[in-house]
């Protein structure tokens, strides 16, 4: 249904989602809290959906996270992931950085690495 079902306002009043909407710095954050503000006021699901160019299910699914947790339950639910960079592949970069500097920043290829590594390995 595409019907008018407001944002629970136990999680903050219609004022309080304008005010941090203005203020929010994230574009994707901001743009959640612009569909619970629009929802407020009384827009459809199909309106705000079409205003923020997504779809009637995402807009809807917002609704649902804010009626259950508020604003903190519209963050990114992501943390990153964890480097798979270990210690040594970690060495093994700069000492090719370093390899590149003194052949003078031309591009590396194994033709060059493999002259430098018999020149400087005796």
């Amino acid at each position: 249904m595409t019907g008018i079902k407001r944002p629970d306002p136990v999680w903050g009043r219609l004022k309080d989602v304008e005010r941090w909407y203005r203020e929010e710095k994230d574009a994707k954050f901001g743009q959640k809290l612009n569909a619970i503000r629009l929802l407020m006021q009384g827009k459809k699901q199909l309106d705000v959906a079409e205003v923020l160019g997504v779809s009637v299910a995402t807009v809807r699914n917002w609704r649902t996270r804010w009626d259950k947790g508020g604003k903190e339950a519209l963050k990114p639910r992501h943390t990153g992931s964890q480097s798979i960079i270990t210690e040594d592949i970690r060495a093994d970069k700069e000492e090719v950085i370093e390899i590149k500097k003194e052949i003078n920043g031309r591009t590396i290829t194994g033709y060059l690495i493999q002259g430098y590594l018999k020149k400087n390995s005796k």
